[in-house]
């Protein structure tokens, strides 16, 4: 379980600078173009951790 804890610990750790991110948009446009980075970045984190199949794979339930 101290894992787990550990884990979520981290990631809101690393969600820090993504919240300030966010907190820095002006307006819905600069919200959405901060989206739009921040899911080319996340594909390519993906793609290069689990390869093109594996992405494909983990998100094929959620293309219904």
């Amino acid at each position: 379980m101290s894992d787990d804890y550990d884990v979520v610990k981290r990631m809101q750790e690393m969600m820090e600078p993504v919240d300030k991110c966010i907190q820095m948009t002006d307006d819905d446009r600069d919200l959405l173009a901060l989206a739009c980075a921040m899911l080319q970045r996340t594909k390519e984190i993906f793609d290069n951790q689990i390869g093109v199949p594996g992405r494909k794979e983990m998100f094929k339930d959620l293309i219904k």
